[in-house]
């Protein structure tokens, strides 16, 4: 895999993420009242792997920039 599309791939992942995490976080905080216990439970798990993908898709793209010659922001 080319190092361009190593960072566009890094930087839609991010995005992703960031929108699953914040969906996530709505119905674990905002939505606890009408949901299960289970489901609460899953959400709040599910903010934790987010949060992780999320790091991991920005090591990514350091490494991408890093390969690229770009400065590391």
């Amino acid at each position: 895999m080319n190092d361009q599309r190593l960072l566009t791939l890094a930087n839609l992942s991010m995005v992703v993420f960031l929108l699953l995490f914040c969906g996530s976080l709505g119905t674990a905080w905002l939505g606890e009242q009408s949901l299960s216990m289970g489901t609460t439970v899953f959400m709040h798990i599910s903010l934790v792997i987010t949060a992780a993908l999320f790091k991991l898709a920005y090591v990514v793209r350091l490494i991408a920039q890093d390969r690229m010659g770009q400065p590391l922001v």
